[in-house]
Order: structure tokens, then sequence, then C-alpha cells
């Protein structure tokens, strides 16, 4: 599957609901899909509509995360500018580059409605959907404690966890390195900038070879210029994607939380069924179960049957048993299905990263072999001007 995002265009110019819509093309073989190829237009709120929908009926997928939804700072100045809307479009795109890459969320309903009906409806469509329809369902009691921790944890989770810490200190010292070489990269720019002027003006006191120093100040000021643009590039995508790709790893360590979830779930249950029955076994063998001595008075003041009274509370307790069973072998149900997924996209995670890193680092490479190249040229062009300076 192909996707691209591009033609950005303002819609309702002029009014309070402007805003700016994308050309979403995709061309795929998949056979959920009605055509090979199908272009459509979406704006963002269509974009936030498509995440939240697959983060609910897909609650144990990592459903990669739009742009500017855990990091604002990046992305500054006029929504409408060209800086941001370029910025924002690139993101769109691997947004959905991401969703293309996932081997479940790709054949979603969502997906393809997405990127190819021409009657796109947020709003009636997300009216027509049942909410709460996904594959692994919360408990209906909330039985979740928030400060409940797992009492036993399950290795292979605690390793992924890890890793990801890993990953995000790890791209964290790119990201603070590399606004290092930014500042240094736009320094350089600055310093060629000046330099080229100051030989320029030099040229000007310069009889005989003023039109050499002339022209090598302007090839510096192009170098400057070739600086500028790799810079800039570098900074709108390789930057970008690297907290983009952080944002990701967020996205992670939340399926991975909702996961531990599902097991305190289960463990609280467990519990419950373990105190109820500890507590028939008692009433059976005491036939006070954990009323204590005040109810057996109440009791025998009410002149009530003990017997009775104790063979009803058997019958609740036996009522609760059975059904905190069922709760059980649902819940257990639930957290390992849900553990078993996770499994699986942390493997899908991984593949994503490694194919964005090679292409981003491809990216960086070819952006820094095109400015040595623009480099090479502007100095090589220069040479034979030089060289026509006589003594």
């Amino acid at each position: 599957m192909t996707i691209t995002v591009t033609s950005p265009v303002k819609e309702l110019d002029g009014t309070k609901e402007a805003f700016i819509s994308y050309l979403i093309t995709t061309e795929t073989t998949l056979e959920t899909f009605v055509a090979p190829k199908a272009t459509v237009r979406r704006r963002f709120q269509d974009f936030v509509f498509l995440c939240n929908s697959l983060s609910r009926d897909f609650a144990a997928c990592v459903v990669p995360p739009l742009p500017d939804k855990h990091r604002l700072e990046y992305i500054t100045g006029d929504r409408f500018g060209p800086e941001f809307v370029e910025k924002r479009r690139a993101s769109l795109q691997r947004f959905l580059e991401r969703l293309a890459r996932h081997p479940t969320l790709q054949k979603s309903e969502y997906f393809r409605i997405f990127l190819e009906s021409s009657e796109w409806n947020a709003e009636s469509f997300y009216r027509q959907k049942k909410s709460g329809d996904g594959v692994f369902e919360n408990l209906g009691d909330a039985l979740l404690n928030a400060f409940s921790k797992i009492k036993k944890p399950d290795e292979r989770f605690i390793e992924i966890k890890e890793n990801i810490d890993k990953i995000e200190e790890n791209l964290q010292t790119i990201e603070r390195l590399y606004f290092k070489i930014i500042k240094r990269q736009s320094d350089l720019e600055a310093d060629y900038r000046e330099f080229g002027t100051s030989i320029v003006n030099l040229g000007q006191f310069e009889t005989g070879i003023e039109t050499q120093l002339k022209k090598f100040g302007e090839t510096t000021e192009k170098f400057a210029d070739a600086w500028k643009q790799m810079t800039d590039r570098e900074e709108s995508e390789y930057l970008n994607q690297i907290r983009e790709f952080l944002s990701y790893c967020h996205c992670v360590k939340n399926v991975l939380k909702l996961r531990d979830q599902k097991q305190v779930d289960f463990e609280e249950l467990s519990e419950y069924l373990q105190g109820a029955l500890i507590e028939k076994e008692n009433l059976v063998s005491t036939g006070k179960g954990s009323t204590g001595l005040s109810s057996f008075l109440v009791d025998y003041i009410k002149n009530v049957d003990q017997e009775q009274a104790k063979k009803e509370r058997l019958q609740k307790l036996d009522a609760k048993i059975t059904e905190l069973k069922k709760e059980v072998e649902s819940s257990n149900d639930i957290s390992e299905k849900f553990s078993d997924e996770i499994v699986k996209e942390y493997e899908v995670f991984q593949n994503i990263k490694t194919v964005e890193l090679k292409d981003s680092l491809l990216a960086y490479t070819e952006r820094h072999v095109e400015f040595y190249r623009q480099g090479l040229q502007l100095w090589e062009e220069i040479i034979p001007i030089l060289e026509d300076i006589t003594i």
C-alpha cells in the first residue's frame, strides 16, 4: 500500500471556519478496498476522528499518534502559514504510512472508508458505530484501582518497557545533540554569509580584481544559502521525525499500561473470589462465617432460626462465588488475549521503527550528499575565475 498526502488547500477562506484540506492518494492491492487507487480530501479533524476511532476499537493495538498530540512546540506560528502546513502535511503522511504498515489497522473498516469514501462524514458515521464494540471490553464494574500494582509481573512486558525506555533515552540524546548541530550549522551559515559580504566589500578597494572578489563573495553567499537549505530541511524532516517517534514510544507505553490494568483486574477479581471461598469454608465449618458475635446475638434476639440463616447465607455466597468464577475466567481470558496481542504489537512497532530509521538515515545522508555536491560545484566554478587574476 502506497499513500501520499499532497496539495494542501485552504477551504472557506476568509471565515472563522477556515481549514486546510489535504489530497490523499492511495494505491493498494488489498481486497478490502473497492478499487486499487483512490483519491480523497481530508481535513485535520478527519484524521483526529480516525485516530480516536481506531484507538477505541483496537485497544490492544499501538495506534500511531497524530502530529502535535503530545508535543506542540515544534510547530509554531500561523497554522495557515506554509511552514506549519508543510510540517503537518509530512506528519500526517507518516501517520497514514504507519497505519498502512500495521497488519491489523490497515484492514480496518475505518481506515478503508477514510482513504476511499467520497461520502465521508465523521459525525454521522460515529453515531452509527456502537460505542465499545472493540475486541477487548472493559469489565462492567470498575474494579481497577488506579494505584494498584501488579502482584505477579510478567517478565516479557518488563523487558519491553525497559527497551522502550532505552529507545526514548537514546532519541532524547539524539534530539539534544542535533539541536547543537543545527545551532552550529546556523552559526556557520551566518559566518559564511558575513564572510562573503566582507569579500565583496573588499573588492571595492581592490582595483583590477574587483570582479573576481565580487564573484568569490557571491559564491560564498550561495554556499551559505546551501547551508541554510540543508539545515532547514533537516530540521523539518529529520528532527521532527525524532520527536514524532518519541510520541510513538509514548503510545506503546500507554498500551502497556492498559495491559497491566487488565492483569490487575484479573488479580483483584481472583482475590475477591478467594475471599468468598474462605468465607464459605468458615461458614460451613463454624456456622458463623464472617458475621461475628454481634450478628449471632441479633439473630437470637429476633428468634431467628440459625440453621435457616446459615442456609440463606450459603446460598448467597454460592451465587456470589459462581458469578465471581465467571468474572475471573472472563478477566483471565481478556488479560491473556491482550497480552498475546501486545507481544505481536511490539513486533510490529519494532518493524516500523526499523523501516523508519532506515528511511530517515538515508534521507539525512542524501541531504548531506546533495549539500556537498552543491558546494563542490560552487567552489569548482570559482576556481577558473580566481586563476584569471594576474599578478
